[in-house]
């Protein structure tokens, strides 16, 4: 397959976002977060910010799902299973375990002893964090594996015999197909937090989110097998972008409401008008974003240079270590006399060029470089 330039630009964005995302918690937006500085954000700009961040955690994730799908059709079919296997247990699991085992109860450990809230040497502090297995940040790896685990077994078990994408048409979804797609799939959302309401985690990964993020890696796949990648996006950006703009609208009105009435979160807990509207809501919002980014990225953004392949080459690592730049970048601005709103934004500054400094240097080490 054709390198396509302009999904490796898009992942580098998406990076970006991510660790954008996990300042902004650090500085007091809505969101879970390891360390929140008590020199929060002013109030306007914490729930502008919150709304934006919100906006962003709809659609990058379930996007990020997306473009793994689409490249792991290609790559599973020139390796065939043992060798995709053999690259993925090193290209993901080592990194989940690192991170689950090492480095973030380090980064627990280190925020403890800036707040002086433990007296444990460090290997005491890590081996107790371990006692309780938590994804961090690299859930996303975790529920990654496990999609490509059950497509392996459906491509070499089921495929030769059964094959879906055979069932359906080659022609491009119609608008009718598309509003179905996001009405079931807010439907199996709502169904979904019925069991496992949001803000609850099993080890880190939120269930009540999971919806989105399967139906996006199906679709992933399905688009691969049929070629609909530039044509799918065009259709969605044109006519389901707009729609989901009014979706966005609604949901920073609903994150207004929760933060200035958080008692008002039991409504969109059950099963209520309030929290159809949100699932349906994040469900536009995830579509719509996800097909405008993809065919932006492709008519304006299909080129790579010098800095972006650098950037390519090091993006995967950014999202392993960024967590431990973002802390510690927040905790070392805790000393300078400055606005808070203009310490956010060196916060972005900085997290984004030390985690991108960081893993460069990492990946000097050539074994790392076969991992990340």
């Amino acid at each position: 397959m054709k390198r396509l330039y302009y999904l490796d630009n898009l992942m580098i964005f998406l990076s970006v976002l991510v660790v954008i995302h996990h300042v902004s918690i650090g500085y007091g937006t809505m969101g879970g977060w390891c360390y929140v500085t008590p020199e929060k954000l002013p109030g306007t700009i914490q729930i502008f910010l919150s709304m934006l961040t919100g906006i962003e955690a709809s659609f990058s994730m379930s996007l990020f799902f997306f473009i793994s799908a689409f490249l792991t059709i290609p790559s599973l079919e020139k390796k065939g299973v043992r060798k995709f296997i053999k690259a993925r247990l090193i290209r993901l699991v080592i990194p989940l375990l690192f991170v689950m085992t090492i480095l973030a109860p380090s980064i627990l450990y280190f925020i403890e002893i800036h707040n002086r809230t433990t007296q444990l040497s460090w290997l005491s502090y890590v081996l107790q964090q371990n006692a309780k297995p938590y994804t961090s940040h690299v859930w996303f790896i975790l529920v990654l594996i496990i999609f490509e685990l059950v497509y392996i077994c459906y491509w070499k078990f089921l495929k030769p015999h059964f094959s879906i994408s055979k069932c359906l048409s080659d022609n491009l979804p119609k608008h009718i197909n598309i509003l179905t797609i996001i009405v079931l799939c807010s439907g199996l959302t709502i169904l979904v937090r019925h069991f496992f309401p949001l803000g609850q985690n099993f080890i880190g990964i939120e269930f009540s989110n999971i919806t989105p993020y399967i139906f996006m890696y199906a679709i992933g796949i399905l688009v691969y097998r049929k070629h609909w990648l530039n044509g799918l996006s065009r259709k969605v950006a044109i006519v389901w972008f707009p729609i989901s703009i009014v979706a966005a609208a609604y949901f920073c009105l609903i994150i207004y409401l929760l933060i200035k009435h958080p008692t008002q979160i039991d409504k969109f807990l059950a099963l209520s008008w309030e929290s159809v509207s949100l699932a349906l809501a994040q469900t536009f919002l995830c579509m719509g974003f996800s097909g405008f980014f993809l065919h932006l990225f492709a008519k304006k953004l299909n080129f790579t240079n010098f800095a972006l392949t650098i950037m390519t080459e090091n993006r995967y690592g950014v999202y392993i270590f960024h967590s431990a730049v973002v802390v510690s970048v927040t905790i070392m601005l805790e000393s300078l006399t400055l606005n808070p709103t203009i310490k956010y934004i060196i916060a972005c500054i900085l997290s984004i060029v030390f985690s991108y400094l960081l893993v460069w240097l990492i990946r000097k080490v050539p074994v790392v470089q076969r991992i990340i």
